[in-house]
């Protein structure tokens, strides 16, 4: 197979991924000589990473003439409309997940003693901001130009490749490594499908935003911190993480993005049967 095709979306992922560890991954938070309240330096850093994604996304289509209208990225009545209905799905689709989580690990969900309603609102904005940086950097422009030039499964396979090596960590093994990568290959699946059936940004990124706001702004496992980013959920297990088990907690995860990952491709495929 020819290199050339894959040369610019290789290169836009090289960028942003370069962005990310200075922004998203913390480098660039060492040398802020200034702290904002509530930790909203790391949100900030997430927002410049947004706006780089969309100004590098903007050069890049600019460079195979296409715009962002062209890619998708634009706020339509039909955008919003699939954002909407995105969010409400990814909140129902991770909520049964979260639900299932606890019957199957055997704890139940309760309510932080600590818990401030306005963290869900802190939460929900980071959340969306931290996604559309991520729709930016794998799904928009490579996914589309990987399309344009190779095909869509060919363009799925490739980002799905791309993601494997930016999971792999030599810190963990055993089944955490395998659930760390399963997980963001199976997101990347449905998430690239569902953008190649609309061809526009909305759905993607209203189901990745209410999936995030309902695992982390709700049900939440993470271990708090007394500096984390985004403020901890409104529902924590009711006992300690460490007592669970990982498949219990994992297997619900796998198991919901799996058959999300073949719904959306059958989505897709009927689609290109009817235009065929």
């Amino acid at each position: 197979m020819r290199a050339k095709p894959f040369i610019k979306p290789l290169l836009f992922t090289a960028l942003l991924t370069l962005f990310d560890f200075l922004l998203r991954k913390g480098f660039v938070a060492h040398f802020i000589p200034f702290a904002l309240p509530t930790n909203l330096n790391i949100l900030l850093l997430f927002t410049v990473f947004a706006w780089l994604s969309l100004m590098v996304t903007k050069l890049f289509a600019k460079s195979d003439q296409m715009s962002l209208k062209d890619l998708g990225i634009s706020l339509s009545a039909k955008n919003n409309l699939e954002f909407s209905l995105g969010f409400t799905l990814g909140v129902i689709l991770w909520g049964i997940v979260a639900l299932s989580q606890s019957f199957f690990a055997g704890f139940s969900w309760v309510l932080r003693p600590d818990f401030a309603p306005f963290s869900l609102l802190h939460g929900l904005l980071f959340i969306f901001i931290a996604d559309l940086g991520t729709e930016l950097y794998t799904r928009a422009y490579p996914l589309t130009k990987l399309k344009h030039d190779l095909g869509a499964k060919i363009a799925v396979i490739t980002m799905v490749v791309l993601e494997l090596f930016k999971s792999i960590t030599y810190n963990i093994g055993g089944d955490l490594f395998f659930y760390a990568l399963i997980i963001p290959i199976l997101h990347i699946v449905f998430f690239s499908f569902i953008y190649l059936k609309t061809k526009r940004l909305g759905a993607s990124l209203g189901i990745h935003t209410g999936a995030n706001f309902i695992t982390i702004s709700i049900f939440d496992l993470r271990v708090e911190q007394p500096s984390q980013a985004i403020p901890a959920g409104m529902f924590q297990a009711s006992t300690e993480l460490e007592t669970l088990s990982m498949h219990a907690l994992q297997l619900p995860w796998v198991i919901m993005a799996a058959m999300f990952s073949i719904a959306t491709y059958i989505w897709w495929a009927k689609s290109q049967i009817k235009h065929s």
